[in-house]
């Protein structure tokens, strides 16, 4: 399994003179069947931070250096060092590290050993138990990390996760990291973790939290931006109100389908002979195929199904995934007949009550199956 561990740096150069060797030494504990390298993007440090990873390169084969044409914020600089790591460096993994040793170096075999043992995601949280806050952080830097990881939690509805800030984190890339759009990612600050987040938990990843004590940094200055907690709070909204869009549109597209599926079921009570629980099968076959189409160019139209070979193996899903709840509705239909009363009232109360549980299970399992693209 090949590790990169990406490490943006601006102005570092007393730190990385002593990260490198600090890491290297950590790495020998890691299982010789990892190969692990070090990957620095530098901003072009006026300091010479570059120069200092040039000469480690030359003890080190696995220490590189990665310029970058500007300096753009700490996000650009994770997103340009995924990309050089996924395409030149043919990683499976990629591990974000920060290089003031505010992310114990020490802590590298517990991430390697998380994705081995199955995590797709690994997350060093400070907010599980094992973990910690520097307790020299003024309140408001406490509050702000820990309000801010709370907030996210609440409006994106991953309540599975409690450090949405950290990071210091490990990302599987074949399946998650390599079917993001890098270039999406709503911030080129710290708030890139929060998106990163969501598209990682959006494309079923499975996270692990792992503590770890984050400390003071050793030397420089923080990287952390002034507008970080505005930038923090609109990605955190844009990406909710995404979701709210998506879910809006799902919902006209159920009407849609609803209406097509009401009006056929009762065509072909009044029209035919065919029973009850027969015309509710029928009806909603149609009408599952139409929502298909609407729902795949329309409400997922960001993440819709357009080559043939995934058309293959999506449609049958989602034939499966949409005839659970109309199966179960057909029970429903045919119990009530027989257990309320055989007429037209209760056998469209019980339709429409299959109608309003089919659209929760629908929603959440086309989101996370049929159209799980990110962003």
């Amino acid at each position: 399994m090949k590790t990169v561990i990406v490490i943006p740096t601006y102005n570092e150069r007393e730190n990385i003179q002593k990260l490198i060797p600090a890491v290297e030494d950590v790495l020998t504990e890691v299982p010789e069947k990892h190969e692990v390298s070090i990957l620095v993007v530098d901003g072009n440090s006026p300091d010479g931070t570059g120069e200092v990873v040039e000469q480690f390169s030359e003890e080190y084969p696995n220490v590189h250096l990665l310029l970058e044409n500007e300096k753009n914020g700490l996000g650009a600089a994770y997103v340009y060092g995924f990309k050089y790591a996924m395409n030149e460096m043919d990683a499976d993994v990629i591990i974000e590290m920060d290089a003031d040793f505010q992310h114990d170096p020490a802590d590298l075999p517990r991430f390697i050993k998380a994705i081995e043992e199955g995590a797709d995601y690994v997350i060093g949280s400070r907010f599980v138990k094992g973990g910690s806050i520097p307790k020299d952080w003024a309140f408001y830097r406490k509050f702000l990390s820990w309000g801010g990881s709370l907030f996210s939690k609440v409006v994106l509805g991953i309540f599975s996760v409690n450090d949405f800030t950290t990071g210091y984190k490990a990302s599987r890339v074949k399946g998650f990291v390599d079917k993001m759009d890098l270039d999406a990612i709503l911030s080129q600050g710290f708030a890139y973790k929060i998106d990163l987040l969501h598209r990682m938990h959006r494309l079923g990843s499975k996270i692990k939290e792992i503590p770890i004590d984050f400390a003071l940094r050793e030397e420089g200055d923080s990287k952390m931006e002034g507008n970080n907690m505005l930038d923090s709070l609109r990605v955190v909204l844009t990406l909710r109100l995404r979701e709210l869009q998506r879910f809006l549109k799902f919902i006209v597209v159920g009407f849609i389908g609803l209406f097509t599926d009401l009006g056929l079921f009762n065509l072909l009570i009044l029209l035919t002979t065919l029973p009850e629980k027969y015309s509710s099968g029928a009806s909603g076959f149609i009408a599952m195929n139409v929502t298909f189409l609407l729902n795949n160019f329309w409400s997922f139209g960001d993440s819709k199904v357009t080559k043939v070979s995934n058309i293959l193996k999506k449609v049958p899903l989602y034939y499966l995934i949409s005839y659970a709840p109309i199966i179960f509705r057909s029970w429903l239909i045919n119990f009530s007949l027989q257990n309320i009363a055989d007429n037209w009232l209760v056998a469209n109360l019980a339709f429409f009550m299959g109608i309003t549980i089919g659209l929760i299970w629908n929603f959440t399992f086309y989101s996370k199956i049929i159209w799980q693209k990110n962003d």
